[in-house]
């Protein structure tokens, strides 16, 4: 069956993972900035990355907000929108910078008649911040783990995204880094699974598990894609 729709990964895939290291202080800054101790603000903000990326914090100022109380910290409103600022200015130029080609890609898609989906673990700040994106206009149907409830490879995600695209599974090509098993699912859906190399060195990426040996398709790069579907 001919692809119909291509759904793409967010983090490594069209947009760069963060660096763990470079990660590690920008919570411990946010920490700071919140009247905490920054060591003990970082565990406890990683030790939630399951509830931010599923939605139990409906913004980032609420987990930092979850964070100092379970620290027993007593800060203030201003206090907690100088720590959320801190996470802003270091994560949304992710999102604006797109990987090599990811727009032009995007774009010769679209030309072709394709339908373009995204299917991203991700914190609230991303589906807040989506439509100033240079994505917004050449996805049709993004699908966030945080306002979905489930994180991947949950297959409820992979079929709300073909729902919502108005294709079947088999109908879809689902192109990812790799990380855990969002690949092996999204074949086991019917989906053609084709996995990219990711932008970043895989070890650096937080809460990225690269452990799992793909043997399906794969790419070095997002325009490798076009002559796949020639």
């Amino acid at each position: 069956m001919s692809v119909q729709a291509v759904i793409f990964d967010l983090f490594g895939t069209l947009i760069a993972n963060y660096d763990r290291l470079h990660y590690y202080e920008v919570i411990e800054k946010m920490g700071e900035a919140a009247g905490a101790d920054p060591i003990e603000f970082r565990k406890l903000w990683r030790d939630c990355y399951v509830e931010r990326l599923t939605g139990v914090f409906a913004t980032e100022s609420e987990n930092i907000e979850w964070v100092c109380d379970q620290l027993r910290v007593v800060t203030d409103s201003a206090r907690v929108d100088q720590s959320n600022q801190v996470y802003r200015e270091f994560a949304l130029p992710f999102l604006m910078a797109p990987r090599e080609s990811a727009i032009e890609m995007l774009t010769a898609l679209k030309d072709r008649g394709i339908k373009t989906g995204l299917l991203s673990d991700c914190g609230p700040w991303v589906p807040k911040n989506w439509a100033d994106s240079p994505f917004a206009d050449l996805i049709d149907f993004p699908v966030y783990s945080s306002m979905s409830g489930l994180k991947k490879p949950n297959e409820t995600l992979y079929q709300n995204a073909a729902q919502g695209l108005g294709v079947t599974t088999s109908e879809c090509m689902y192109v990812a880094d790799g990380n855990g098993e969002e690949l092996p699912v999204a074949r086991q859906l019917g989906m053609r699974a084709v996995k990219i190399e990711p932008w970043n060195e895989p070890g650096s990426a937080p809460d990225a598990d690269y452990s799992n040996q793909w043997d399906g398709e794969s790419v070095g790069a997002l325009s490798e894609l076009l002559e796949m579907l020639d």
